[in-house]
């Protein structure tokens, strides 16, 4: 340890490794303790050193609800396993329409408010920093699927929207992308995408967004489909911005209730299923592989849990190691009588996939829906001039 007249210096490397480990509301007051201090919170370097940190010792999980017309309200899920309230900025709580999360990513969230034509914004919780986006260049109606995510091998937050009309009995898409870096929008033509509906909440993992979506080969004139539809996993590569059309796991058709997420880095999909007396209830996750296979395919599934549940809920998402469901169901008689059962509120579960422990949260209302859930760090990440370090 050096010392300058009465006072000790640590040696830089020893101070970074200490700054890296703090949260963000103190880093932000620490702007004013030196120069030295403000100008090393601000580099990309340490921003990516504290962000890591984050994602591995302090992960959280985003959590989600509201009625139609209620404002932004959401709680943050600790490793923990405490449940935090988060105020929202005003911006996004003073909307008189819907406003919700659409993607997280690096501490980065993207939210989007229903009204006429919709809005976007970014916004990092942690530093309080939030950007509204400009609108895209031919949308005017509400989106019909909007994803977030970063592409590591550009180093750019990427934001695409979906709108779909039909036209001459068959749907026809209009896809554009917004990049944080440039700070513009641009059209992306797909000939082939024609037919495709793309359902919201994609989950987004190694540089690539994947949502749900509905070939749909014939439409009437008033929008209705006349002609089966077939689901597949609807995949967009951020660098080379390419679709890829994914077939899902064979066995998923009796499926109730279907979700993507993100399992140990890889794109994952929770299957909920129900018997025909509705007396038994069982949870699939399946994991997607990459890579050349034997047969030609470029993706394959693998089953890695089936889980039974006794109650009526259902598979929101994946967070760590641990698969998070709400309660559906309405009470029990005995549930009604019991004073320590009776459900006066949403009800959510975890279910720790190594060691099977349930938890059980009470958070919301009763009636609220809720959104899909999405994994969460505090960062210092900056919205504006986005340039990290990978």
């Amino acid at each position: 340890m050096e010392q300058i007249g009465d006072n000790p210096c640590l040696p830089e490397d020893i101070i970074r490794t200490i700054l890296k480990r703090l949260p963000v509301k103190s880093l932000i007051r620490f702007h004013c303790v030196c120069k030295d201090w403000k100008n090393l919170l601000k580099t990309p370097s340490f921003i990516t050193e504290h962000l890591h940190h984050s994602m591995n010792e302090n992960p959280l999980l985003l959590l989600q609800w509201g009625h139609k017309l209620d404002p932004l309200h959401f709680h943050i899920l600790n490793h923990k396993m405490q449940l935090l309230e988060v105020q929202p900025p005003s911006p996004l709580m003073d909307s008189s329409f819907r406003t919700e999360i659409v993607g997280c990513s690096n501490g980065l969230l993207c939210a989007t408010s229903h009204n006429s034509p919709p809005s976007i914004s970014v916004w990092n919780p942690a530093t309080r920093e939030i950007l509204q986006v400009p609108g895209p260049i031919k949308f005017e109606n509400e989106f019909v699927a909007l994803g977030f995510g970063f592409s590591p091998i550009d180093n750019d937050y990427k934001i695409l929207v979906s709108d779909e009309r039909a036209d001459i009995g068959r749907l026809r898409n209009t896809l554009e992308v917004y990049s944080l870096n440039t700070g513009s929008w641009k059209e992306i033509k797909v000939e082939e995408f024609g037919g495709l509906t793309i359902c919201e909440f994609p989950a987004t993992v190694n540089g690539a967004m994947f949502w749900f979506g509905y070939k749909v080969m014939n439409v009437d004139e008033n929008y209705f489909f006349v002609s089966d539809m077939v689901c597949v996993v609807v995949s967009f590569d951020m660098v080379m911005e390419v679709f890829t059309l994914i077939p899902l796991p064979c066995d998923d058709d009796d499926s109730w209730e279907s979700f993507l997420s993100v399992y140990e880095n890889k794109l994952a999909m929770l299957c909920g299923h129900v018997s025909e007396n509705n007396e038994s209830y069982r949870t699939d996750l399946w994991v997607m592989e990459e890579g050349a296979l034997s047969s030609g395919e470029r993706w394959s599934w693998s089953k890695k849990y089936s889980i039974s549940t006794s109650s009526s809920i259902y598979p929101l998402g994946i967070w760590l190691d641990v698969i998070v469901y709400l309660f559906i169901g309405s009470p029990t008689y005995d549930e009604l009588e019991s004073e320590t059962n009776h459900r006066t509120s949403n009800v959510l579960y975890t279910l720790n996939l190594s060691t099977h422990e349930w938890v059980e949260f009470n958070c919301g209302q009763r009636g609220s829906q809720f959104w899909p859930t999405f994994d969460y760090a505090e960062s210092l990440m900056p919205i504006a001039n986005i340039h990290p370090c990978s």
